[in-house]
């Protein structure tokens, strides 16, 4: 004890020892982890874009002032088309602001206890001799010892289309179109009653006829990343909105189409009550009654890909109907298509309309050159022990169309989350 009657606490003395060995343990766990558990992997380009982005820029359209994100690389020179209205120009690398491609984290282990599944991302060295020290990453599309065969977009297994899971499906679908006020008046045709209003689309008046308005624009496997427009005409297509109806005598449909196929969905209502129907060339598949918190108030969607077509009611399944398509019934390529809004019996309000579109699978690696230019489908059979790669980009991304299938021996892991930049923190699907 000193004279004020508290004892000094004696101070440990710094042993360097201890430090020295928990930083070589930590760097053993550390490199252990990169080794055989987990590694970080940086996007070179934009093969898998949207989901995974290279390098990019984001920029303001000089038309419309829309703000988007395109792929720049390493060229000094990008172009650009805008998603909005269509201005294409292009512009110099070092006079926008890059950003590097997305870093994503690698499960290294997963595939000693599980085999890969078809649309997992994974990450693999090139199974091109010359570039064996390469690491791409991309999307699993063929199994061995499947056929596949591409055509229209789809992918076809042993002769019949694929379908992807939920999950899977919500990242692939692309945005086509979002509703903006100030320029909607140059993407939809309004006929009869039908007007562009800054809330959205109006049927003004009260009508015995069925009235129509259509989004007035193609529907193509354009993207923005790109720089460029699209080539191919999509036939998988997604339309929704928020409706609101002015009395129960108003009657609604919301369609899709491509070529000779329509998919809608009527709605009508009967109190609280929303009746629903799903109808493929206007023959009914199914037909169910929904529940309505807010009188004649909703969130509505209809679409149709893989072969299955759906309506969704405030975010739920209503109607789902699944038919089996196969590669000898689907033609090579579609020549037309688009979406619809038709109204009857009163007033209504389709507010915030959007549209995507599916990823369009080409049949060939060759910007500016569509699938009818082409003539005949992308087809292969898959040697046992290798699997079909292929980017969610399609009209640029270098894959197995051009260098075959990647043997199981090239595989380093499965991508699981993409970790920066932190703006774009989200799990890898």
């Amino acid at each position: 004890m000193s004279s004020n009657g508290k004892k000094k606490e004696e101070q440990k003395p710094f042993r360097l020892q201890e430090h020295v060995e928990w930083i070589a343990v930590a760097f053993v766990l550390a490199l252990t982890v990169r080794c055989f558990v987990v590694e970080a992997y940086q996007i070179p380009t934009g093969s898998m874009a949207p989901a995974l982005y290279g390098k990019t820029a984001e920029i303001a359209c000089p038309e419309c002032g829309t703000k988007y994100t395109v792929g720049v690389g390493d060229s000094p020179y990008f172009s650009f088309t805008c998603p909005a209205c269509g201005r294409e120009g292009g512009g110099e690398t070092a006079r926008v602001k890059v950003r590097g491609g997305d870093r994503i984290l690698v499960s290294k282990d997963l595939y000693l206890f599980s085999k890969p599944r078809r649309w997992e991302v994974f990450v693999f060295k090139s199974p091109e001799k010359d570039r064996q020290n390469m690491n791409f990453v991309k999307r699993i599309i063929g199994l061995p010892g499947e056929h596949i065969e591409l055509r229209d977009g789809q992918v076809f297994v042993d002769g019949v289309m694929i379908a992807k899971g939920d999950r899977v499906q919500n990242v692939l679908w692309q945005e086509a179109y979002k509703w903006d006020s100030a320029k909607a008046a140059a993407n939809w045709e309004p006929a009869g009653d039908w007007s562009v209003v800054p809330e959205g689309l109006l049927l003004g008046a009260d009508s015995d006829a069925w009235q129509t308005v259509k989004y007035n624009k193609l529907i193509t496997d354009f993207y923005p990343y790109d720089g460029r427009p699209g080539d191919n005409y999509v036939s998988d297509l997604y339309a929704s909105g928020h409706l609101r109806m002015d009395s129960t005598a108003c009657a609604f449909t919301a369609g899709v189409w491509a070529d000779t196929r329509s998919v809608k969905a009527n709605f009508t209502t009967s109190g609280s009550m929303l009746n629903v129907d799903l109808r493929i060339n206007e023959q009914v598949v199914g037909e169910k009654q929904v529940a309505l918190a807010t009188d004649r108030s909703f969130d509505f969607a209809v679409f149709t890909v893989d072969g299955r077509s759906e309506v969704d009611v405030n975010g739920e399944e209503a109607i789902r109907y699944q038919e089996t398509v196969t590669a000898e019934d689907t033609p090579l390529f579609t020549k037309s298509n688009g979406v619809f809004f038709q109204g009857q019996g009163g007033k209504l309000l389709v507010s915030d309309p959007e549209i995507k579109r599916d990823v369009y699978y080409r049949t060939a690696v060759a910007p500016g050159r569509p699938d009818s230019m082409a003539g005949i489908a992308y087809s292969i059979d898959i040697p046992q022990g290798n699997y079909l790669a292929l980017g969610d980009n399609s009209p640029v991304s270098s894959d197995s169309r051009v260098w075959g299938p990647v043997p199981q021996e090239n595989i380093l892991g499965k991508a699981f989350f993409l970790f920066w930049p932190p703006t774009r923190i989200k799990p890898v699907i």
